[in-house]
C-alpha cells in the first residue's frame, strides 16, 4: 500500500476541519479565510466571554509588558518596530494611547482634592427652548432688574469673593460679550443671526452656566483644578492629529505618509501619559513617606530624573525615527515644541470653557 505524501496528509487535515457555518469554507484557524467570520461565537461559557472581553478591552497579556518597557526606556523604538512590520507583538498605538491616557488622568483625578459641593440655591436649567428670552436661565424677576437700570441706579461693587449668581442678578461680575454692555439673558443676550431662536437660546444657556461655574471655581480653586484635569484627555486627543500634521510639515522631505506621523504622535503621547502617571505615583509616595529617612530624597531624585527624561526622550525619539543630524533635529524639536505648547494651551482653554459651561 503506497504511503501518503505530505500534501495528501495536509488535504486530509483540511477535510477533517469543521467548515465555516456562514459560508461553508474549511476552517484553517480561528477565523474563516473566505468570509472572515470568527470560529468562536457568543454562545459559550461565560468565563470564556469575560476573558475575551478583558483581553480586547485592556489587552492585558504579554504584549503589555513587551510594550510598556520600550515605551518608557527606548525612545522611538515602538514606532520603528511598527514601521518595520513587527506589530503583533506590541499593543496597537491607538489602544496603547487610550489605555495610558485613561489610566493616567484617572490617577490624577483620584489624587486631586475633592471639589466643594456647597450649593448657593441657584440652579441653571435648560427651560423652554421656544422662549429665547429665558435663555435657559431661571430668571423670574427680570422686570425689577430693568426698572433699576431705568432709574440709573448703578450696581453696587461687590467683592469678587462675594459674587453670587441669582435670578435677579445672573451676571454679578458684569461680564461683557462682544460689546461693552454686560451680558444679560433678557436685556442683552448673545445673538448670532444664523443660529436661529433655538440655537441662540442654547448659546445663552451656555453663557449663563459659564458665568455661574466660573464664579464658583474662583471661590473654590479645587473646582478649577478638577476641571482642568477632566478636560486634559480630550485636549490631548484633539491635539493628536494636529501634532501629526506638524510632524508632516516639518519633515515633509522625508516623504512619509500622514498615518506614519500619526503613529509617532500616538506613541509620543502614550509616553507622556505614562510619565504623568509615574510622576503622580512618585509624588504620592513622597507624601506618604514624608517622615521617613532618605526615602523622600530618593523619590525627589526620581521625580527630577523623570522630569529631565521627558524632553530628552522626545528629542531622541525624533532623532531615531526621522534620522536627521542632531543640529537639524534639535532645531525642529524646539520649533515643534513651541507650536505644540501654544496649541495645547489654546486647546486646554477651549475645553476648559466648554467644561465650565457644561457642568
Amino acid at each position: 500500500m503506497p504511503m501518503s505524501t505530505p500534501d495528501e496528509t495536509a488535504v486530509e487535515m483540511v477535510r477533517r476541519q469543521q467548515p465555516c457555518l456562514n459560508c461553508g469554507a474549511p476552517l484553517l484557524g480561528e477565523f474563516c479565510y473566505q468570509c472572515g467570520q470568527p470560529k468562536k461565537g457568543m454562545i459559550r461559557h461565560l468565563p470564556g466571554l469575560i476573558a475575551d472581553f478583558l483581553d480586547s478591552a485592556l489587552n492585558l497579556d504579554t504584549r503589555t509588558l513587551r510594550t510598556l518597557g520600550p515605551l518608557l526606556t527606548k525612545p522611538g523604538f515602538l514606532s520603528n518596530e511598527y514601521f518595520a512590520g513587527r506589530r503583533t507583538r506590541y499593543v496597537t498605538p491607538l489602544r496603547l494611547y487610550l489605555f495610558m491616557s485613561v489610566l493616567a488622568f484617572l490617577m490624577v483625578s483620584i489624587v486631586t482634592p475633592v471639589r466643594d459641593g456647597r450649593d448657593n440655591g441657584f440652579h441653571v436649567s435648560v427651560g423652554d427652548r421656544s422662549a429665547p428670552a429665558e435663555a435657559g436661565l431661571a430668571v423670574t424677576d427680570a422686570v425689577a432688574e430693568r426698572q433699576r437700570a431705568r432709574e440709573g441706579r448703578a450696581p453696587e461693587t461687590v467683592p469678587e469673593a462675594d459674587l453670587v449668581v441669582t435670578p435677579d442678578n445672573p451676571n454679578p461680575g458684569r461680564v461683557s460679550i462682544f460689546n461693552t454692555t454686560p451680558w444679560h439673558p433678557v436685556d442683552n443676550p448673545v445673538r448670532v443671526a444664523w443660529l436661529g431662536e433655538t440655537g441662540n437660546a442654547w448659546l445663552n444657556t451656555k453663557v449663563g452656566m459659564l458665568i455661574f461655574n466660573s464664579i464658583e471655581a474662583n471661590k473654590h480653586p479645587a473646582k478649577f483644578v478638577a476641571a482642568m484635569f477632566s478636560v486634559a484627555p480630550q485636549t490631548l486627543l484633539m491635539i493628536l492629529p494636529i501634532f501629526a500634521l506638524l510632524l508632516k510639515l516639518f519633515f515633509i522631505f522625508k516623504r512619509r505618509l500622514y498615518m506614519e506621523h500619526l503613529i509617532v504622535a500616538l506613541h509620543s503621547h502614550s509616553f507622556l501619559c505614562l510619565a504623568i502617571l509615574l510622576l503622580v505615583l512618585l509624588n504620592q509616595v513622597a507624601s506618604w513617606t514624608g517622615t521617613w529617612p532618605v526615602v523622600p530624597w530618593l523619590v525627589g531624585l526620581l521625580v527630577f530624573a523623570m522630569s529631565c527624561w521627558i524632553p530628552l526622550y522626545l528629542l531622541i525619539a525624533q532623532k531615531r525615527i526621522y534620522r536627521q543630524g542632531w543640529l537639524m533635529t534639535g532645531f525642529k524639536f524646539v520649533c515643534i515644541g513651541i507650536v505644540y505648547t501654544v496649541l495645547l494651551s489654546f486647546g486646554m482653554v477651549l475645553n476648559l470653557f466648554w467644561a465650565l459651561a457644561s457642568l
